[in-house]
């Protein structure tokens, strides 16, 4: 069964009305998954995380440095930068992001770009783990 048509159905099933004590043929949770994707006017997964690993491609070893993709919602692509240089030279490669992206995912899932800057996007994260121990002022060594 194609995609499409999974889709259509889990749609139809989820969204029909029941009868006290009526139940239903079962859902899959990919199916509740991608219909809740669709309410929200997001990219289906896959085709986001297609556009994360092909990203150092689509803008280049330079660009993909300073820049994260963060999400696609109703044709709109986030994306996150360490500077505001960085920023500015992704908006001027919109329309070739919008091009290259419906290149790999098909036409229609990009339709347009959003830059902001967010330098805390980029630094590694600070949980502690054996090799790195918190540091608590009221320990002395």
């Amino acid at each position: 069964m194609s995609p499409s048509r999974r889709g259509r159905d889990a749609r139809r099933r989820l969204s029909r009305p029941t009868i006290p004590g009526e139940l239903g043929e079962p859902v899959s949770i990919g199916d509740a998954a991608a219909l809740i994707g669709d309410q929200l006017g997001l990219a289906e997964p896959r085709s986001f995380a297609r556009l994360v690993d092909s990203w150092n491609d689509i803008v280049g070893d330079a660009v993909a440095q300073h820049s994260r993709p963060r999400g696609v919602r109703n044709g709109l692509l986030d994306i996150a930068v360490d500077a505001p240089a960085w920023a500015t030279q992704l908006r001027y490669l919109e329309a070739d992001l919008i091009e290259r992206t419906s290149r790999l995912l098909g036409p229609g899932v990009v339709n347009a770009v959003r830059v902001s800057v967010d330098p805390g996007a980029f630094e590694p994260s600070r949980e502690p783990g054996p090799e790195s121990p918190v540091d608590n002022p009221r320990e002395t060594p």
